[in-house]
Parts: structure tokens; sequence; C-alpha cells
């Protein structure tokens, strides 16, 4: 039975060492934080603890084909009258707190039935230790329905607090009717010895920064996201995808069998390391809410699902909307990046693509890959990845397959992997056998203005339609490197003049400014602080990109 505990919450004398995050919220800082006048004691709601063993033994039982279970759902009928405490302030408003506790949860959050508050009002989530504060939410984020679900919250403990100043329009409306218990520890909260294993089962992938230099744009495409439906929490890979109108719609592909009638959405941007041997990275980048555009089937197609986010996705997640090919021909090469078990984004390099119809009677939908040994494989929670080919465009999304980490016998002693994964074809999904119905394939959403092309490239969210984009990615020199700060450029520019940014392992734009561009120039980089960064330089007609490590 769920109780109500008392418990103090034990306030730090300082307050610099909370973070606020971002998922379409509005910056500050939780009333309470900012008045010593409040008190500290919160009662917390205990909520029943689910029997982790028993679900990770029925998960073991299923493949790829199906999503990756993360999560309960646990209803409740909670509302700021019902529970919590109300202190109310000198200006007639008051503050309501409560707090939410999943027995050894690896990660939690709420859902609101109805968010219906005053635009005076505010709301944040943050931990019992203030290390993680999400808010503030206000008005502006009601969801279609009324409702609203924030970001999911690390660990087994939250607080909710709600100010609504004296001078409010009305008193706001706060409904809970679903607690998320988290049991696989997608965020490494419980155990942060496996390092970059994560929550996945093998030890075989790679993190993606791994292969950074060449595959930067396409990292910054790949996606987590977790669904709430049915009574769980489920998770599945994806990729931010462009379209021909060059519009900045918000479109991720991935696989249909992720699927869930009536869930709520939630999309993490930047989950991977910075460095190759990382261990931890950021899983506070998120937007909430999508639309489903088009589905397709393993049955009646290649198990393709391309979504819409509906929220707001923050300027420094640096999302990058990939490029695709819809042509049959077969890639000679490629690459999947992915989120294998939930865990920090792998990259991982296929031995062989070969074309299912030429393989298996019944796999003419699918791209059929096999493995290089200690270069990565796929698992659970893999599922919608995207396979990209030698161009580092988007031929296909996972959808099943038999491979695992697993040594091959007779292998010589080396490591795996073992097996090959399906991924369904994006030329089939184009247009999946010329169904009439736009919400059963790709073209209406990706090609809106029939324009007919079989390859698109792929740009910056935050640039996107900004200026010229070409395929070539060509190469720059860049020297010395390391170097401290001071470097010398060279290239084969067609233009004097350019853009130069700047971007980090995280994706994110550390320097941007136009420049004059000769055969050879130098560059003064002594803002940046000592790291890996990438340097790409725009001269308007072709995209130069490098490398480069800043020593002090």
């Amino acid at each position: 039975m769920k109780h109500i505990l008392q418990s103090a919450i034990l306030i730090a004398l300082c307050f610099c060492n909370y973070s606020v995050f971002s998922q379409m919220s509005y910056g500050g800082e939780p009333y309470s934080f900012k008045h010593s006048n409040i008190s500290e004691a919160v009662p917390f709601i205990e909520m029943d603890r689910i029997d982790a063993e028993q679900l990770l033994a029925e998960d073991a039982l299923v493949g790829k084909e199906q999503a990756l279970r993360i999560g309960v759902v646990q209803p409740i009928n909670y509302t700021k009258e019902n529970c919590g405490r109300i202190d109310y302030l000198p200006d007639g408003g008051y503050i309501w707190r409560v707090g939410i506790y999943c027995p050894d949860a690896t990660f939690a959050s709420i859902n609101f039935s109805k968010f219906i508050i005053p635009k005076e009002a505010e709301l944040f989530v943050y931990t019992k230790d203030k290390d993680f504060v999400i808010g503030k939410f206000t008005h502006e984020n009601q969801m279609e329905g009324e409702i609203f679900y924030p970001q999911d919250i690390p660990g087994e403990a939250f607080i909710i607090e709600y100010y609504e100043p004296g001078n409010a329009e009305f008193n706001g409306i706060l409904e809970m009717d679903e607690v998320l218990n988290g049991y696989r520890d997608i965020f490494n909260v419980k155990d942060d010895t496996k390092g970059g294993l994560g929550s996945a089962n093998g030890t075989c992938h790679p993190n993606a920064v791994c292969l950074d230099a060449q595959w930067h744009d396409q990292i910054n495409s790949v996606v987590c996201y977790t669904m709430t439906a049915g009574g769980y929490v489920y998770m599945c890979s994806g990729a931010m995808v462009n379209n021909t109108a060059r519009d900045g719609k918000k479109y991720v592909l991935t696989a249909d069998h992720c699927y869930n009638s009536g869930a709520t959405w939630k999309f993490y941007f930047n989950y991977q390391t910075s460095t190759c041997n990382g261990t931890t990275g950021p899983y506070n980048r998120s937007a909430t809410g999508c639309n489903v555009r088009a589905r397709g089937s393993a049955s009646t197609s290649s198990d393709f699902m391309l979504l819409e986010i509906t929220g707001t996705i923050n300027s420094i997640y640096n999302a990058y909307l990939a490029g695709w090919n819809n042509t049959t021909t077969t890639p000679s090469s490629g690459m999947c990046i992915h989120h294998p078990g939930g865990d920090l984004k792998k990259i991982s390099t296929p031995a062989t693509i070969r074309n299912g119809a030429l393989v298996y009677s019944n796999r003419t939908k699918y791209w059929i890959t096999t493995w290089n040994y200690s270069t990565g494989t796929t698992e659970q929670g893999s599922s919608g990845s995207p396979l990209f080919n030698q161009n580092k465009l988007i031929v296909g999304q996972l959808y099943a397959g038999s491979s695992s980490c697993v040594s091959v016998p007779g292998n010589a002693g080396q490591a795996g992997p073992s097996g090959e994964d399906f991924y369904g074809k994006f030329s089939n999904s184009w247009t999946n056998n010329n169904n009439t119905n736009n919400a059963k394939k790709l073209k209406p959403w990706l090609d809106p203005n029939n324009t007919g092309a079989t390859t698109l490239q792929g740009e910056y969210l935050n640039n996107v339609g900004i200026a010229n984009y070409t395929e070539v990615v060509n190469a720059l020199t860049v020297y010395p490197n390391p170097s401290n700060g001071i470097v010398t450029v060279s290239g084969s520019f067609e233009s004097n003049e350019g853009v130069c940014n700047i971007y980090n392992t995280l994706g994110a734009n550390v320097l941007s400014r136009n420049i004059s561009l000769e055969p050879e120039f130098t560059m003064n980089l002594n803002d940046l602080m000592p790291g890996i960064y990438f340097i790409e330089i725009n001269d308007n007609t072709n995209v130069y990109r490098s490398k480069i490590i800043i020593t002090k």
C-alpha cells in the first residue's frame, strides 16, 4: 500500500551546487530555494516496490523486434488539495510541495492528467539533494488535452514544487494520475562502474565519440526516446531526418514495433560520452510530445515509423537532421548509431550489408548486416536506430536480428559479434508499394513538394534553410595539432569569405564567427578550454572539417 512519509529535506548551506536543466522550461529557481523562512519538511508519498528481478527475467525472453521495457507505471489519484503541504505567503500566494518516493527505482517521473495553471504560476521538479532540477514550467507548458509530463528524474525520489502568487488570475489545477518507476538503470544511477557498458548486455559496443571525427553530424542526429503506455515504460532509438522543404520539421525515423497506442513520448539528445573511453554523459537534454505521421508494420511494410516532435528542442542540443537515400542501391559499407539497452550512444560497423531479397525469400524489404569483430553490434533498445550508407545517408532502420557480442565458435578466441540484423529499407518505406494512404509512407512527409528527390543531404536544425549545403565534406588541414590555441588552417577554399563553427564533443557550438579565407591563415582559439573540438568551415559552396585538440 502507498502511504505518506514525513521527510526533512537537508538544505545545503550554499545553493551553488544545484543545476537547472532545460526541457521546454523557462529558467529560474524554486521559491523555497530563495526563501530561508520556508519549512524544510516535505511529506513524501511512497509508491509500491516493484519486482525488478521478475521484470528483468521476463525481458530476457524478448528479442529486438520488441521495444525495450525499462519501467512500470503506477496509477495514482493525487491533487494539490489531497496531498503534500501548502505554505501560505504574506502576499496571499502559496507554495505547494509533495515528494514522491519509489523504492529502489533507477529513475522516476510524474504525469499530470490536468495541468491548468495561471500565467503567473510556476512549477519545478527536483531531486531531494537538489542536484537535479527541472523547470520552471509555466502555463505555456500545457500540452494538448490540458496534460503535462516532465522528463524523467534520476534516482528513486523527487519533489514537486508549485508556486502561485497572490495576484494570480485563478487557482491552478494540478491532477496527477501516474508515477513512472524505472527499473533499468539507463542513466547509470546505481552503478557507474559499468562505464561505457551502462545497461547494454554486450561489451563490444564502442562509444559513438570514438568515430566522431568521421560521423560527427550523424551522431548528432541519433536520439533515444521513451514511451509510456499500457502500464509500462519502453525505450527505443531513432534518428532525426531532413525533408526536401528544408523547413525545420522535427521528424524522427524509427521502428513501427516501438509504437504504443496512446503513449506519452520523451526524447533524449546528446546522451553520449565525451571521450572514447568515457563512462558518463548528459541525460538532461530532452523534448516531450510528438505526433505519429506515418507507420508501416513488419508484416505489411518495412517496420518503419515517422514521428514529429511537438515540444521545443533547445538549440544547445545542436540536433542534426540526417540525410537519406531512397534508392534500392545496396550500400557498399555503412554505420549504425544506437542506444543498446538504453545505454550511452554507441556506434557499430557492419562487416557486410546485403540485399535481403538475395538472401531470404521473406526478407525483400530489409537490408541484412553482419558485424566486424569488436566494433559493435546491436541489442534490444537499438530498435529503430538508423543504418547509414557509405555516403552517410540513412538507408534503413533496425527491425530485428540475432546479433550479439557473444564470440563466434571457432573464431580463434576473438570476441564476437555473431549473428545478423535486419534493417527495414528506406526505399520500401518511401512509398510502401505505392500505398495511397499518406499515413503509411514516408514520401509525403519527407518530400512534401513532390520534388522526386532520391537523395537529400542533412543539415543542423539550428541552421536549417539558411545556407546552401553540399554532399561533399572536404578535408581541412589544421596545425599544430594538438596546439595551445594558435593554429594554422589550410584548405582549397572556393570563396574568400566563410563561416567558422567549432563544436565540442557533445555537439554544442562553442564558437561561431565570420572569417576571411585564404589558402592558409592563422586562427586564435585561446578562448577555448583544453579538450577535443571539431572545426567546420563553410565557404557557401563547400564544407571543410577537421578534428582539433587544444592543450594549455
